[in-house]
């Protein structure tokens, strides 16, 4: 027997990854998005990577890797560097921040 709460569930997740999945397809024809919204999205990215990474950076390091890695970040950042670049030398301070200095 099958659950309606269940049944209505999955159908929720089907219909919101769907609709997650096929915007950017439909809204492909757009061709000229105004500055402050091609901006804003321009940011996501970093903002979704920095509300992932910066509280574990900030709770679990020791203070010196805790300070270096989000300064790092942002000054490759104000550099002009690319946002894989960015997070990748990132992971790679903490990382051996974390390996030296030994916690």
């Amino acid at each position: 027997m099958l659950h309606t709460d269940w049944l209505l569930a999955v159908v929720g997740l089907l219909i919101g990854t769907y609709l997650v999945r096929v915007l950017p397809f439909w809204f492909s024809g757009i061709h000229r998005l105004p500055a402050p919204v091609h901006r804003f999205l321009e940011l996501v990215p970093a903002a979704a990577l920095g509300a992932l990474i910066v509280p574990d950076v900030l709770g679990q390091a020791v203070p010196v890797v805790a300070v270096a890695t989000p300064v790092l970040a942002f000054v490759l950042t104000l550099r002009g560097s690319n946002l894989t670049v960015v997070v990748a030398v990132s992971i790679l301070t903490a990382w051996v921040g974390l390996l030296v200095l030994g916690v």
